[in-house]
């Protein structure tokens, strides 16, 4: 009992230590405040940046390969077209490929307006992208082949251009850049992704509609293809870049003029860039803890310095090396901890900031807690060496110190 006395009395002395300089001790915290500050928003854009690429392959499986045409080396454009997806639907290793023509155009209802992605596909993407419809219908090969104007609108759209995400939208017809369409069917809400192309956001026709009345030359051209299983897309990458090759007349020798990814590659190669991105903003933030800690380490050696006579009093009338050595600690750690503690409040103002600049941050609970046994180990780390002179003190020496 008289052990929990004496401590709560050691920490009451390092605190009122702390109070009577202020600006001092903030100054000397101000290491550690941007420190923790820091770590939990780095975390939090890490956090952010896999929800945003889980988010947006979500729709595509394990199995999805991604074919993209970038210009060439020498600046040569790509020649993939929709007359591709018949060559890599009949491959052996590959259950299904489409096409997608895409692009953003100002659609009307009424009199709003909005500017929205297209997405031109075939039937068959439905099934690809697993999109579940809560009104209508998706769009037949018949009215692929008829350029038939009508859409398949996502949640989002429907909201901006009806006011709400499950309006009444069959039949009613919408103005999408010159042209009129009919909606026929709403889909669910997705909260994914198709690579670059947001479910929700856009609105999907057949490919021929959006490339005759809509897109055109200006639209971005890519397939999708879906390999048999896991096991297959070694082979399926292969004999895909070998069709194209062929059917692109492309010689030994020429570079190729598209680009073949399996979404498995994709979703990995986006996670370690996440996590390269994170682990270099967290080494900045433990290097700012250091550059605090420092600061801890050198004001308790001024504090000590001070205070010396102090010490050689409290020792002189039988205080013990191991309070001295607890008090000095305990300036440590409060210092640590209020930094903390502030950074953590700060945390909260950045997060606000960074989503109104639609920023991607997810806060989560374990970044408070790596935040807290960082910053708190870093300044008992650099506290004690301070502490442990103060706690050896010769009071004969410090009595006499001027």
């Amino acid at each position: 009992m008289n052990n929990i006395f004496v401590i709560k009395k050691l920490i009451l002395l390092a605190w009122n230590a702390l109070i009577m300089n202020p600006m001092r001790s903030f100054l000397t915290m101000l290491g550690i405040i941007i420190g923790s500050l820091t770590i939990i928003i780095v975390v939090a854009l890490g956090e952010g940046a896999k929800r945003d690429i889980a988010k947006q392959y979500s729709n595509m499986s394990v199995t999805t390969i991604l074919i993209n045409g970038p210009s060439t080396a020498e600046g040569e454009k790509s020649r993939l077209s929709i007359e591709d997806v018949e060559p890599i639907k009949q491959l052996p290793s590959i259950s299904n490929a489409v096409a997608q023509l895409s692009g953003k155009v100002q659609m009307y209802y009424g009199g709003v307006s909005s500017n929205l992605a297209v997405l031109g596909t075939t039937t068959d993407f439905q099934q690809l992208a697993n999109l579940q419809l809560i009104k209508g219908r998706f769009f037949t090969s018949d009215e692929d082949i008829n350029h038939d104007k009508v859409a398949v609108i996502g949640a989002t759209v429907a909201e901006e251009l009806f006011g709400d995400r499950y309006a009444d939208v069959v039949g009613k017809t919408i103005v999408v850049g010159k042209k009129e369409f009919e909606v026929i069917g709403l889909l669910e809400y997705k909260g994914g992704s198709i690579g670059p192309t947001t479910i929700d956001d856009s609105i999907f026709t057949p490919y021929s509609s959006a490339y005759r009345y809509i897109l055109g030359l200006s639209g971005r051209f890519n397939l999708n293809a879906q390999a048999n299983d896991v096991d297959s897309l070694p082979q399926a990458i292969d004999e895909i870049s070998q069709t194209l090759r062929e059917t692109h007349n492309l010689k030994p020798g020429m570079t190729d003029d598209f680009r073949v990814r399996d979404m498995g590659a994709t979703v990995a190669s986006a996670i370690n860039s996440s996590r390269t991105m994170s682990i270099l903003l967290t080494s900045v933030g433990i290097v700012v803890l250091l550059v605090g800690g420092i600061g801890i380490m050198n004001i308790m050696y001024v504090t000590v310095t001070e205070r010396t006579k102090e010490i050689g009093i409290r020792k002189a009338i039988g205080a013990q090396s191991e309070y001295i050595l607890f008090q000095f600690l305990s300036e440590a750690f409060i210092l640590s901890l209020v930094g903390f503690i502030i950074g953590c409040i700060l945390s909260f103002g950045v997060f606000i900031l960074l989503e109104k600049f639609n920023i991607s941050v997810l806060l989560v609970w374990w970044s408070y807690l790596l935040s807290f046994f960082t910053t708190v180990s870093i300044g008992i780390f650099f506290g004690w060496y301070p502490a442990q002179k103060a706690a050896g003190l010769n009071p004969i020496d410090a009595l006499r110190y001027e």
